[in-house]
């Protein structure tokens, strides 16, 4: 499993926001954002979803945090790029 939990903690004390102000922004109640972020179940990507912009992050970012997608290595993306 990822750590899109620890991820979420670690962006909301970087912004200084709170998780109840994620839960408002993004419409996920905050009783699941507690849960998701002491890693008791992996979300689902229409939650990821919702809480990328919030966060101020791309939706891929998310998915890599949960486990859904390996991350992108520099290597490969320069190599997309030519």
């Amino acid at each position: 499993m990822g750590h899109v939990g620890k991820f979420i903690l670690r962006t909301l004390k970087q912004e200084k926001k709170s998780l109840r102000w994620l839960a408002r922004e993004s419409g996920v109640s905050n009783s699941y954002l507690s849960q998701l972020t002491r890693g008791l179940f992996k979300p689902s990507p229409e939650v990821l979803i919702k809480l990328a912009p919030p966060l101020g992050v791309e939706p891929r970012k998310m998915f890599e945090e949960a486990g859904w997608l390996k991350p992108k290595t520099a290597k490969k993306a320069r190599a997309k790029r030519k």
